[in-house]
């Protein structure tokens, strides 16, 4: 095939709510472009899209797939993206590299939840957009009520390019308002034939032909002259003004469709190829020192890495754009990130899992190599006299967290290096092994894309593991002034331990003043600062340490052993064995013997020092609390925060925004295990959350009971 240059090429990134047909669209461009030379379907098995295993079990796109198709001289790159928004990671990496969107809607449903929060994030990425209101030939098609939704729901007006003369079952025809012809389509394989538009259309059609002129007009002061002088514009000026209302995001055009008969696949690819942003005119990339990066064929060449795969037989497939200059067979590149050098031993074009072998990819363009050696997503290879590094993609925090582990004790290893692939295709799981919680954790954007992995584990690589529920990584901390002190002794013939130590200790908060004097339990405590030692916990809070001993009760040098007993019961907390935190320490006196007294005696004299004060200084549980925010349509917000207020949740405001109302709510983090699916069973799947951490606070005093009652009989056991 030949290399295209940027001013040829078009990246398309294909977005939508589940079951809106874009796999079967993306189908029908390629059919059109010749890549295939019959198209394959969902049932079969058979699509360019969703060509692995386990699509083909579940019916639906899981991972997004990029392919690419030749029309009218020109490359369109298509990344088709799934649906769900437990998924979402593909959406944000394939926008990485499109230049604009094509959100397909299903007439039968309208604009969906999976329409709205698509259409989000293409607004947060800046990303313009084109509509296609496919499967205007089931039963319930109804075009007009999609285009009202997309205009009380979308931040993009919609605009009407094409409508269809007789959607439903028979739907076979559709009037375009900027070609002024009406389509009619002979079979299902494309061929179209043109017609005048019928008399009974003709004001209809004339009405829509002016609104696309008026909304061209309004982005270019010479088209508005235009217009108002002669009330109209030709179809190479109103292809011109929509050109800026698109890019500015203010307009969607839209198209009518059928993917699965290949209807009006052509018109839009047409309309793609003439209308909408390509490599030459989208923004510039942008490298982490803020330079413009154009897609100059003639520049020292940068590609980006956005997606990387592992494939049975094949290993490791690396996607990426090519961000400025050209690549060629064979070349050698340097990783930014790592420094170490990537040589490009083979280039492809993609269509799925067909893979055309290029010599070179220019400027703009998308494709894939393999068996690259330290490379993945998010990293920039570059020409080695001229390093730098792309903006990486900034992926979704997490939604949902699990405790992982294999049924056989034995193949722990072996899972967490399959865990560790899994993060390299797909940078929205996180894995780690939590010293605290003393527990692996999992983390994901729902319960069903922690189950796909799992489900994905088990039949490609054998490995049994199960879910559970995380601990919850709690902190400890005190609410009043505490003494107490303890003497370490231990005789056992020869040397023996001895080690004794006082100790006060109170609630850390910013500002507080030094200490100076205490009473506790009728006893006058005074303090002579002789050091004072600040530390940030790795986990959150602090811990200040004074020495105040007078008249050499304890020696200096055992001062830093006192300290280390200290951060040890700090480490596994009194209470429930979580962290401590927020607290101040003063030693104020102790003994030690001549011969007897060492490190050890002092440390294990102020651990249970440490412990006795605490578990009298009014101790408590703190709980990790998440901000969460919730989006849904307006009839199930009722049951939404019903059982947000179940959770122990506590609302912080609502608002209505186009159809749907957004809930803010601060909940512990211990009563949102497996809320993904409790929200999308309450709202049939129709809404969606982010989580984000908020701080540590109390946890209530019965809640409190229940831990310390189940601390201790874990501890009896």
């Amino acid at each position: 095939m030949k290399n295209y240059s940027a001013k040829e090429i078009k990246n398309i990134v294909l977005i939508g709510a589940p079951g809106a047909g874009k796999t079967t669209l993306a189908e029908a461009m390629a059919f059109e472009g010749k890549v295939i030379d019959r198209r394959g379907s969902i049932e079969a098995n058979n699509t360019l899209s969703d060509n692995t295993d386990i699509e083909h079990e579940y019916k639906r796109s899981i991972y997004s797939t990029i392919l690419f198709t030749e029309f009218m001289q020109r490359k369109l790159n298509i990344i088709d993206c799934p649906g769900s928004d437990d998924f979402c990671g593909n959406l944000f990496s394939a926008f990485k590299v499109g230049d604009v969107g094509v959100m397909v809607l299903n007439a039968q449903n309208g604009w969906e939840v999976g329409s709205e929060l698509q259409s989000r994030y293409a607004r947060i990425l800046n990303k313009p957009l084109i509509g296609v209101v496919n499967q205007l030939d089931g039963d319930k098609a109804n075009f007009e009520a999609t285009v009202e939704g997309i205009a009380a729901n979308s931040s993009v007006k919609p605009v009407i390019v094409q409508y269809p003369v007789n959607q439903g079952a028979g739907f076979d025809a559709f009037i375009d308002v900027l070609m002024m012809k009406m389509y009619r389509f002979k079979d299902e394989n494309g061929t179209r034939e043109e017609l005048e538009i019928p008399a009974e259309e003709a004001e209809r059609a004339a009405a829509l032909n002016q609104e696309l002129a008026e909304a061209a007009a309004v982005y270019d002061d010479a088209l508005m002259e235009l217009y108002f002088e002669k009330g109209s514009l030709t179809q190479d000026d109103i292809r011109s003004g929509l050109k800026l209302g698109v890019s500015k995001r203010d307009i969607m055009p839209i198209f009518c469709a059928s993917g699965k008969r290949d209807i009006g696949t052509k018109r839009l690819m047409e309309f793609i190829i003439n209308v909408a942003p390509g490599p030459l005119k989208a923004p510039a990339f942008l490298s982490t020192e803020g330079e413009e990066l154009h897609p100059e064929a003639d520049q020292p060449a940068v590609l980006f890495i956005f997606k990387s795969q592992l494939e049975q037989h094949i290993g490791e497939i690396t996607y990426f754009r090519v961000i400025r200059g050209k690549v060629t067979e064979g070349m050698e590149l340097a990783n930014s990130r790592t420094g170490n050098k990537e040589k490009l031993s083979q280039l492809f074009a993609v269509a799925g899992k067909n893979r055309i072998k290029v010599t070179e990819l220019s400027a703009g363009d998308i494709g894939c190599t393999v068996k690259l050696k330290g490379s993945r997503t998010n990293d920039t290879l570059c020409a080695p006299a001229s390093i730098l590094s792309v903006e990486p993609i900034v992926f979704p925090e997490p939604r949902y967290r699990a405790a992982v582990k294999a049924k056989e004790q034995n193949d722990e290893e072996k899972l967490g290096k399959l865990l560790n692939d899994a993060k390299y295709e797909d940078p929205t799981i996180l894995v780690e092994y939590s010293k605290e919680l003393k527990q692996t954790i999992i983390q994901g954007q729902g319960e069903h894309h922690l189950n796909i992995l799992k489900y994905r584990l088990s039949t490609e690589n054998k490995m049994e593991m199960e879910f559970f529920a995380p601990k919850i990584p709690y902190r400890e901390t005190i609410t009043k002034v505490a003494q107490a002190d303890y003497r370490h002794k231990k005789q056992s013939g020869g040397s023996g331990q001895f080690g004794e130590v006082h100790m006060v200790i109170e609630p850390y908060y910013d500002g507080m003043p030094e200490p100076s004097k205490y009473k506790v339990n009728g006893k006058d405590i005074n303090v002579n600062i002789k050091g004072k030692e600040e530390y940030d916990l790795p986990w959150g809070g602090k811990l200040q340490y004074y020495n105040s001993i007078v008249g050499g009760a304890i020696d200096a040098r055992f001062m830093p052993a006192i300290l280390k007993g200290i951060m040890e019961k700090m480490d596994e907390g009194p209470l429930t064995g979580s962290y401590a935190r927020d607290i101040r320490v003063v030693i104020y006196d102790g003994k030690m013997h001549p011969v007897d007294s060492n490190e050890i005696s002092f440390k294990l004299a102020a651990r249970n020092a440490f412990k006795e004060a605490f578990r009298n200084a009014g101790p408590k549980i703190m709980e990790p609390i998440y901000n969460v925010e919730v989006l849904t349509p307006s009839e199930y917000m009722g049951s939404v925060m019903s059982d947000l207020q179940n959770r122990r949740a506590m609302i912080m405001g609502m608002e209505s925004d186009k159809g749907f109302d957004r809930l803010n709510a601060r909940v512990p983090l211990a009563e949102l295990y497996r809320y993904s699916t409790s929200l999308s069973s309450l709202t049939s799947g129709a809404a969606t959350y982010t989580m984000q951490f908020a701080s540590y606070e109390q946890v209530p005093s019965d809640v409190q009971d229940k831990l310390l009652k189940a601390y201790t009989d874990t501890d009896e056991e």
